[in-house]
């Protein structure tokens, strides 16, 4: 007797008569992207009224995971960043020492280097943006660390003020300098991704960061340590740990500013109006 297996015989695997290579490797997703992140829009007021939520180990684990795909290009970037800082500190260091007459003392060598950084901030802005587009799941490549030459003016004026009230804060009391430095965290981040100006970028990074400034100042400590600590492993694991602490602002910022925005609560319904006292009935 033939067995017939028709369309409603489960169990039995599907027939692939697709011709395969035998000798190819297999194929994994190394690009892999946030899930649905990117198809929320940006919640700047539910930021500054602190309704966000992430936990340490949310944030560490979910960076470490989003850092494949992204090493070569950030690095490529790095590098090239790097040289421009190095080349540009260099010229213009050896102009001043021609002027002066003679090699800046240490305080003015601190403000010298600030400057250049303000200077050059719209490369910096370039790289964080690596990292907080790969965070809300768009593209990302070389290219992508030199494409904020167009808000130049915005994102030296919010290098030279985050710099300038950062140090004030470190030489008054030292307290102040550190709270400012990781409260103006995603100035740039903001100039880039949401057009704001700068003082407008710098106040909103502050009070959104200030409901969660210590969850964010203990992330920032993690992986400073871990980093630092990797640097002294032949600088080899600085490959992953430089990226992945980069990735930690990019993941901050999105489920600081990118939080779904919170249903208000339902108004109560109002309680029925009082009627007129019973009149009494006079005989």
């Amino acid at each position: 007797m033939a067995l017939q297996c028709g369309p409603g015989v489960t169990g039995m695997p599907p027939i692939d008569n697709e011709p395969r290579n035998p000798y190819q490797p297999p194929s994994a997703e190394l690009d892999v992207a946030p899930p649905a992140a990117a198809a929320l829009p940006a919640n700047i007021q539910g930021a500054i009224a602190g309704q966000y939520e992430f936990t340490i180990g949310e944030v560490l684990d979910e960076s470490w995971k989003l850092i494949k795909g992204i090493k070569a290009s950030f690095w490529g970037a790095a590098i090239v960043v790097g040289l421009i800082f190095i080349l540009v500190q260099a010229v213009v260091g050896m102009l001043l020492v021609v002027a002066m007459g003679n090699q800046p003392n240490q305080i003015f060598s601190a403000l010298f280097n600030g400057l250049i950084g303000a200077l050059l901030a719209p490369l910096t802005m370039g790289i964080y943006m690596m990292f907080v587009r790969r965070a809300l799941g768009q593209p990302v490549s070389f290219a992508t660390a030199f494409s904020y030459f167009s808000k130049y003016g915005t994102a030296v004026t919010a290098g030279l003020l985050v710099a300038l009230f950062t140090y004030l804060g470190l030489a008054l009391l030292l307290i102040p300098g550190i709270y400012l430095a990781v409260g103006y965290q995603m100035t740039f981040q903001l100039v880039a991704d949401q057009n704001l100006s700068a003082s407008e970028a710098m106040r909103t990074s502050r009070k959104a960061i200030g409901h969660r400034w210590w969850s964010v100042f203990a992330i920032g400590l993690v992986v400073a340590l871990l980093a630092g600590l990797s640097a002294f492993m032949l600088f080899i694991p600085l490959i992953w740990t430089v990226p992945w602490a980069l990735m930690t602002t990019g993941v901050l910022y999105r489920r600081i500013f990118y939080a779904p925005a919170r249903e208000a609560a339902p108004a109560a319904a109002p309680s029925p109006a009082a009627g007129p006292p019973p009149v009494g009935v006079s005989g």
